[in-house]
């Protein structure tokens, strides 16, 4: 069982049921409290099905508006839970894209803080994928000898941090900039938007292909 904050006050719960091995389901609670502090209630929020092997870890985003999950049947899920489960609204599956298990371990997950980056961690290399089209724009290899432990991406999404060997290494998140990029320039083609706000993100379009030309990236 895993306890992770989620929306304001409320708590969500992931829990393993299967007796042997990994379930194929991520299944969140809810814990309630009452205006006063107190303990209420755990209820049954919904559910996270589609993977036909035992998931192996899950990561919210900032918001807890998107889950991402990652199975032994090699592959990894992003979810959008931004819903109204109360009402008996089901998460909606947002893409599936597929990750090269090597390890003789089980490999783990992070989501970025706004939903467009998946890092998936497989024995001691980290593979980098795209939300928004579930390729993988970068594989780093062999940072450790041993298996990554863990791996998290910082409150502002910039970086990514990986563990193993007693040793912590933090990476640029390179994918996330090309990632901005493609979501803005797919806003600019869909969205009517005010002078203001075509300004503001125009910005963050240079911002981001300056940061990608400082370390001689490709901006996609």
């Amino acid at each position: 069982m895993k306890l992770v904050r989620g929306r304001g006050e409320v708590l969500l719960v992931y829990e393993q049921e299967a007796s042997q091995g990994f379930t194929p389901d991520v299944k969140v609670w809810e814990v309630c409290f009452a205006k006063s502090g107190e303990f209420h209630q755990v209820s049954r929020a919904f559910e996270l099905s589609g993977h036909s092997s035992g998931v192996y870890d899950f990561s919210f985003n900032a918001d807890s508006s998107c889950i991402a999950t990652v199975s032994k049947d090699g592959t990894w899920k992003a979810y959008n839970t931004k819903i109204e489960f109360q009402k008996g609204e089901d998460p909606h599956l947002l893409i599936t894209g597929k990750y090269n298990h090597k390890s003789a371990g089980p490999s783990h997950v992070a989501i970025s803080p706004n939903g467009e980056v998946v890092v998936v961690a497989d024995g001691g290399s980290l593979s980098f994928y795209s939300v928004l089209t579930g390729e993988c724009d970068n594989t780093i290899r062999d940072i450790y000898s041993g298996d990554i432990v863990c791996v998290q991406f910082d409150s502002l999404g910039k970086f990514v941090l990986a563990a193993g060997d007693k040793h912590v290494h933090v990476f640029h998140n390179v994918t996330g900039y090309r990632a901005t990029i493609a979501s803005i320039q797919a806003k600019f083609k869909q969205a009517t938007m005010s002078s203001a706000q075509k300004e503001r993100m125009e910005q963050q379009l240079q911002e981001a292909r300056d940061f990608l030309k400082g370390l001689k990236e490709q901006s996609s």
